[in-house]
């Protein structure tokens, strides 16, 4: 029950550092480039809706964190939202040049994609180990055995482009989603270091569009070592440790069910909280019954999973795992790196989206990022890093769209006027703002409908 407890409020945690670091920084550059440049700034907000807290400093400006926290924003001086005392016109917004007004607000996204360097940077720095992206299994008949794909061997490019991890190796599949055309995977034998290029076809490719699995679907399951069904791990007062499973049991069967392997005993478990469940495990060569009661945590969407607090006490084979850190001078230029390639997955991913070439059901919204937060502080600082990073770069990609309401919305109107020499007319911002708006909500409830879907 403490368990459960402590890691509900380390989620927590995780989701309330995301929402203020994420949305914190971007509307805190907004508010400083408006402050350094001499434009009055009347609320600096993070969420929307009914307030929770509010407070104002010396020089009038209220700040607020509102009940959802889907956003913020920073309401500067403007004559074209409400009238304005003529010695305050030097300091409206609308009354600046270009300049001044293009650096308020690209100052947001360019800061979340400052903090996402700065984040990798630090990963890089501090070192990570990342499994080794080697092959488990081709599936009978599917792309990867066509194409002439070999278990137990790493895969080391995906079209010339090195991939040192899955993450990397997911990342150049991904590019192929909804385009029909043909990847180039090169794969190496661990034992000669032998190098093979395969070409594989995909013109049949079919991706889930609300769970997709680029891996799955081309036939590949990652490699995993066999782990013993062996009890290495008690957590402290968890249901196991009250009950009479001890370290070094052997599992045999639940519920009289055979068990050959961990994900059967995970699964059974989570399916089953607070409940009975008879264990048979081998112990000093003798097979005995224990009967076990399970308990439960409860997810960041309120649902009840089962929780024992067993598992394998087992450590990979060194040549499963690649361990990448870098002198805090060499990280500069992988941090660069790491940030170039995801601004380009993501304007990819975008591009593909309105191409059609992605299903709108694999967008991601509220819930999902929220779960993401906290099951990545659960697993560690590096996650949350890396997380809290690749958040950053979308976020800041997102806000550069040409998308009225957004940051690029503001920037195109801000374009046209240094063209054209005078401001677009406030009917046709009006209007722009307002398709803006609906195409912004359907797309949130497009993506809280994928999150619940994802549930059910």
């Amino acid at each position: 029950m403490w368990h459960s407890m402590l890691q509900m409020l380390l989620s927590l945690v995780g989701i309330l550092i995301t929402i203020f670091f994420i949305i914190g920084i971007h509307e805190f550059c907004h508010f400083l480039a408006a402050r350094l440049l001499g434009i009055k700034v009347l609320r600096f907000s993070i969420g929307f809706g009914k307030v929770l807290w509010r407070s104002r400093d010396k020089q009038g400006t209220e700040y607020v964190i509102s009940l959802l926290p889907l956003g913020g924003y920073v309401k500067m001086l403007d004559e074209t939202e409400e009238p304005v005392a003529a010695y305050e016109k030097p300091y409206a917004f609308n009354n600046q040049p270009f300049y001044k007004k293009f650096l308020v607000v690209i100052a947001g996204p360019l800061s979340n994609i400052v903090a996402a360097f700065f984040l990798y940077w630090l990963i890089f720095v501090i070192g990570f180990s990342a499994p080794v992206p080697l092959i488990g299994t081709i599936a009978p008949h599917s792309i990867a055995a066509e194409a002439g794909l070999k278990t137990q061997e790493e895969i080391v490019s995906v079209d010339g482009q090195s991939t040192q991890s899955w993450l990397a190796a997911l990342m150049r599949i991904f590019v192929h989603i909804g385009d029909n055309d043909h990847m180039r995977i090169t794969l190496q034998n661990p034992n000669t270091h032998a190098q093979k290029t395969y070409t594989l076809n995909l013109t049949n490719w079919h991706v889930d569009p609300l769970q997709p699995e680029p891996l799955q679907s081309l036939g590949i399951t990652p490699y995993e070592p066999l782990i013993p069904l062996v009890i290495g791990i008690i957590s402290p007062e968890s249901p196991a440790a009250l009950s009479g499973l001890k370290i070094g049991d052997k599992i045999i069967a639940i519920n009289k069910k055979p068990i050959t392997h961990w994900e059967q005993v995970l699964t059974i478990v989570s399916e089953h909280p607070s409940r009975l469940l008879t264990f048979a495990v081998e112990r000093e060569k003798q097979v005995i019954t224990v009967v076990v009661t399970t308990g439960y945590q409860r997810t960041l969407s309120l649902h009840k999973v089962g929780y024992l607090g067993i598992g394998p006490n087992v450590e990979l084979p060194a040549n499963l795992l690649r361990h990448i850190q870098y002198s805090p001078v060499a990280a500069v230029p992988r941090a660069w790196q790491e940030i170039s390639d995801f601004v380009q997955f993501n304007f990819m991913s975008i591009a593909k989206l309105l191409e059609g070439k992605i299903s709108l059901q694999s967008l991601g919204g509220p819930i999902t990022i929220f779960t993401s937060a906290g099951t990545a502080i659960n697993y560690g600082i590096v996650p949350f890093l890396s997380f809290l990073a690749f958040l950053n770069i979308a976020i800041g990609v997102i806000n550069l769209l040409p998308i009225p309401g957004l940051d690029g919305g503001h920037i195109v109107f801000q374009v046209i006027e240094a063209v054209i020499g005078r401001p677009v007319p406030l009917s046709i911002q009006m209007f722009c703002y307002r398709l803006g708006f609906i195409f912004l909500l359907f797309i949130i409830l497009q993506a809280i409908a994928n999150d619940v879907m994802r549930l059910l």
